[in-house]
């Protein structure tokens, strides 16, 4: 019966829109009712059609003219397409009203404009009509932590748990929330106060485990979720929850054994045979990490995390060409995730393949040029493999864009020894000094004869600290 509802509603919409688009071909007017156009309205904003929602205002303007709701919904429109000196403009001709839609609205005109502090100020009007609407309370909330008033947002997101207790973004929002203000010992308090009332409520144990483990009190974060457990058996949230609590504390078996439970009630999927096949990695059994890897890309073969979990165990484990093979099947599923590319870059150098090496350093570079790890991996590839010459010009490059990291520095100074460049060198190496004196131990891995360098020892005794 519900969806022959929808069915109707939707079928009522697309009519509406067959006769507006009818019109506009034909170039005839024709009437439409206000609620009409409105709905005209709705669909072409939800479909980003701007064109259409201008023709449907052109059409309201038309037959109702002096329309306030039209006025309203223009101003809504241009708020929904970020055009907020317009709607500030449209809001203004409006004459001040006291109705909750118009209040609103100028609200949301206010905070898009930031002007904070008047937003606040309407909304609170609104508070008074209507103390247990959700979207003013929540705008409120949203308001105060613009503004950085973190408690006064608290209080109106604490107003809104109350009110709908099972929201979960609510709960996060309020949590992180509570984290920003520096005083988690309120979400503890909240939470608690609220148990005291609902003993049985499985979710409120459930979001007071979560406020534990997000203050690293992960012992009193599995006794929450285990009460959660209790009251619920079935609660994979809190199952999955306990488990990475115990993860934390290094109980890696204890982790394994709480996801496992969740075979008796849930089909496993590819992210709980992920995470077994993360716990037993942490435990060193590498064999069974495979297992469960395996058995997440069964469930999903696009699980990209699995595959190069499986790559980083392969290449560990001595198996260079199928370490390879499952780096690439990650990377083809996410392109453009530095981590995978590097570790790409530094399996296929090992096996020998340097241009398929080269490539990838290079796109870890044009996704972040800040990436200094890729910049030296890179350069001692080049100063390697092609030229001691081109590595220093790729350092060159690299200063450029990050003048202050002393290990490129440092690098860069040591290429340009190799190639007997020793002035040039030595003015890196001063700089390299003065940004991170500590990091020199590392130039003299790379360049272990130059120890005994007496300009290079007077320099380390002037700045040593």
């Amino acid at each position: 019966m519900y969806e022959d509802g929808l069915s109707s509603r939707e079928n009522s919409t697309l009519h509406l829109i067959k006769r507006f688009d009818l019109m506009l071909e034909k170039n005839q007017f024709e009437y439409f009712e206000s609620y009409e156009i409105e709905k005209i309205i709705d669909f072409f904003c939800e479909n980003n059609n701007k064109s259409k929602v201008k023709d449907a205002f052109v059409l309201y303007d038309k037959i109702f003219p002096f329309s306030i709701e039209l006025k309203l919904k223009k101003v809504q429109v241009l708020i929904y397409f970020d055009k907020i000196k317009e709607a500030y403009k449209v809001i203004q001709e409006i004459p001040p009203s006291e109705s909750e839609d118009y209040l609103f609205t100028l609200s949301a005109v206010y905070s898009k404009l930031e002007m904070h502090q008047e937003a606040i100020d309407v909304l609170e009007k609104l508070m008074c009509y209507n103390d247990k609407n959700e979207d003013v309370i929540s705008s409120l909330a949203s308001e105060y932590q613009q503004i950085e008033n973190h408690s006064k947002s608290n209080d109106m997101l604490e107003k809104l748990l109350l009110l709908n207790f099972r929201n979960e973004l609510y709960w996060y929002t309020y949590i992180i929330s509570t984290e920003i203000e520096g005083n988690q010992n309120r979400s503890v308090d909240f939470i608690k106060k609220y148990i005291s009332n609902n003993p049985y409520d499985h979710e409120a144990w459930f979001y007071l485990g979560i406020t534990y483990q997000r203050t690293e009190d992960f012992l009193n974060a599995i006794e929450a979720f285990d009460y959660a457990l209790c009251i619920k058996d079935d609660f994979y949230k809190a199952y999955t929850n306990k488990a990475d609590a115990y993860a934390e504390l290094g109980y890696y078996k204890n982790a394994i054994q709480c996801c496992k439970q969740t075979f008796s009630f849930k089909k496993p999927d590819a992210y709980i045979f992920y995470d077994i096949g993360d716990f037993y990695e942490k435990l060193d059994d590498l064999e069974k990490a495979k297992v469960y890897f395996y058995k997440s890309l069964k469930k999903d073969d696009n699980f990209d995390e699995s595959w190069y979990a499986l790559a980083l165990i392969l290449d560990l484990q001595g198996y260079t060409l199928e370490a390879s093979y499952h780096v690439k099947k990650a990377i083809d599923i996410s392109p453009n995730n530095i981590d995978f590319l590097f570790t790409y870059a530094k399996i296929h150098e090992k096996a020998g393949f340097i241009k398929e090496a080269e490539q990838a350093y290079r796109k870890v570079i044009e996704i972040d040029e800040f990436d200094s790890e890729s910049w030296l991996n890179y350069s001692h590839l080049i100063s390697q493999y092609e030229s001691n010459f081109e590595a220093i010009e790729l350092l060159k490059k690299a200063i450029k864009l990050d003048p202050k990291n002393a290990e490129i520095v440092y690098r860069l100074s040591a290429y340009l020894f190799k190639s007997g460049s020793d002035e040039l060198a030595l003015q890196f190496f001063k700089e390299a000094l003065v940004l991170n004196y500590e990091k020199h131990e590392e130039f003299f891995q790379y360049l272990p004869h130059i120890k005994t360098n007496e300009i290079i020892l007077n320099l380390l005794a002037k700045h040593k600290k």
